[in-house]
């Protein structure tokens, strides 16, 4: 519980909130801002009539450090781009972080039951199963990677974490939440598959060997109950890995990608750019080995601020003229958060980005090392984990979803950790 509470039905308008926001940020437009932009409005209005800041706040200054500081950074990148006229048409996107600090204000007045969070987070991954299914009947087929509304490569990695959130407070349930906690366990697998994105699926596995080693570190009355359920859930993994054509397809397709752009081998693209015969760097991997090459070539040739947002595959494929590079071209990113981060804004918004993501990982590392029984810790640093092995394959903070996303998580996470530290 958070102190300082306004009261009663202020804590459960937040908790409301705090219940329906996993289950509308994937399977509903627009919902999820909607939801963080109320939690903002109330934190600047609790800001202003108690002439409050919340970067004074012990709690959360570190959180309303860091968002502004990459807001910061990303308005920089904007600027340095020589298109400072756009940054009304860019900075939108990632106003997430401007307001964020007012959202952990938000937080930080409420009396917070992490229950809402629990729940909501059950129910969003048995509807978004619900949706995956109701497309396949309709129809659809698991290549066609339909998944709602969103990008599916978002869709597999936010479904990720939400699985873990999930999983990692299953040990604090009773016996009568069990089965429904299976049930969107069991759906939240079939939908991170579903999905798609071997870069999930990956993001997916690195997690789950973290999770072992955090729940190894935990003495708890119940141990047997939790080595049973590991090893039910990792049975299931296999199972359900080893069963799918589907997975095994998309498994094999990227070894064979690996190995034809290793070797040189040109090969058949299908669709890519109007049916025509391409080269290696056409395909998924192909691309991102590609665009990952190039770019590390051009690297030490990035001046302090970047080229600019929105500016790297310009830059690193200016004077490519091959099919694969031009395809590169037309992307706004390198399909690597680092990299792209890199040339847009240099040491700048690289070092801002590294600060978002592993700041709070070691808050979560210090407060879960004074308290291993608390699995919002475990939490807090499965989501910089997490969001740290996504970018190493696709976008990760710029995304609207995505950056919605971690400061929702991160800000909740981060306050219960920071408050722990604090008061042991």
């Amino acid at each position: 519980m958070m102190e300082h509470s306004l009261g009663n039905k202020y804590s459960q308008v937040v908790n409301v909130l705090i219940f329906i926001f996993p289950i509308v940020i994937i399977s509903l437009q627009v919902a999820g801002d909607l939801v963080l932009f109320i939690l903002a409005i109330m934190g600047i209005f609790i800001a202003i009539s108690q002439k409050l800041s919340p970067f004074i706040i012990k709690e959360i200054k570190v959180f309303s450090y860091l968002t502004m500081g990459y807001f910061a950074a990303v308005c920089l990148s904007v600027l340095f781009s020589g298109k400072a006229s756009e940054l009304l048409h860019y900075i939108p996107r990632d106003f997430h972080f401007l307001f964020a600090p007012f959202i952990a204000l938000t937080l930080f007045k409420a009396k917070i039951n992490l229950n809402y969070l629990i729940l909501g987070s059950k129910v969003a991954l048995l509807l978004l199963g619900l949706i995956i299914m109701s497309e396949l009947l309709s129809g659809a087929t698991l290549a066609e990677r339909k998944t709602g509304v969103i990008n599916a490569n978002v869709f597999g990695n936010l479904s990720v974490f939400l699985f873990y959130v999930v999983l990692v407070f299953f040990q604090n349930e009773s016996l009568k939440s069990i089965l429904f906690t299976l049930l969107s366990l069991f759906s939240g697998l079939f939908v991170i598959f579903a999905s798609g994105s071997r870069g999930a699926w990956l993001s997916f596995l690195f997690l789950f060997g973290f999770y072992l080693y955090f729940l190894c570190k935990q003495k708890t009355k119940d141990r047997m109950k939790l080595k049973f359920f590991t090893l039910l859930s990792i049975f299931a993994i296999l199972l359900f890995v080893s069963s799918n054509q589907f997975i095994k397809d998309r498994v094999y397709s990227s070894y064979q990608e690996i190995s034809n752009w290793k070797s040189g081998i040109s090969i058949e693209t299908g669709t890519v750019l109007g049916d025509k015969k391409g080269d290696i760097n056409t395909t998924s991997a192909g691309q991102r080995l590609g665009m990952y090459k190039l770019a590390l070539s051009k690297i030490v040739d990035v001046p302090f601020f970047g080229h600019g947002y929105r500016t790297s595959n310009k830059v690193v494929f200016e004077d490519d003229k091959s099919l694969g590079g031009q395809l590169s071209y037309s992307y706004n990113h390198l399909h690597n958060a680092y990299l792209t981060n890199y040339f847009n804004g240099g040491i700048v918004l690289l070092g801002a980005l590294l600060l978002i993501l592993f700041v709070p990982f070691r808050i979560f590392i210090k407060a879960s090392s004074q308290n291993h029984q608390n699995p919002a810790m475990t939490a807090g640093a499965l989501l910089t984990l997490g969001y740290a092995s996504f970018g190493m394959v696709n976008i990760l903070l710029g995304d609207t979803y995505m950056n919605g996303f971690y400061v929702f998580f991160l800000s909740i996470f981060l306050l219960l950790s920071n408050k722990s530290i604090n008061t042991s």
